[in-house]
């Protein structure tokens, strides 16, 4: 049964063991499951966190630093996280964040340049993006 969900999409330790609990496995056997399930190739946090930053980043549109945020909060090791980023394009993952600001700049309303900068920095660093990539998007695009 829980080969069965974690085949059906890509799960990391933490997933697995909180479904595990969820459907009353003796905590007892628990780790010895979870030894199995990584064995048998259904658990890699590394594939996972690949995985997970690749699709956050491409359709929810994510900056690193949420993306490494949610990673750590899913019990996913430090250097599998790192590998993960790594992995994004440094050329695309700018230009997403110049998408993003100049989407949300066509959503504000007329208002004082002051207020529309912050309005904007607010929205792409809460996505995830590093204040100092905004920033510099920001100053290029002389918003």
């Amino acid at each position: 049964m829980i080969g069965r969900y974690c085949a059906y999409q890509e799960r990391c330790t933490s997933e697995a063991e909180t479904k595990l609990k969820a459907w009353g496995a003796p905590p007892a056997e628990i780790p010895s499951i979870l030894k199995s399930l990584v064995k048998e190739g259904y658990i890699d946090d590394a594939r996972y966190a690949r995985s997970f930053a690749r699709g956050k980043f491409n359709n929810n549109h994510w900056g690193k630093a949420r993306i490494r945020l949610e990673l750590k909060a899913r019990g996913i090791r430090e250097t599998y996280i790192t590998a993960a980023l790594q992995e994004i394009d440094p050329g695309d993952y700018e230009a997403q964040a110049r998408l993003l600001l100049q989407k949300k700049l066509s959503e504000i309303k007329d208002e004082k340049k002051l207020n529309i900068k912050a309005k904007l920095f607010n929205f792409v660093t809460g996505k995830g993006f590093e204040p100092d990539l905004v920033y510099n998007i920001l100053n290029e695009l002389k918003i």
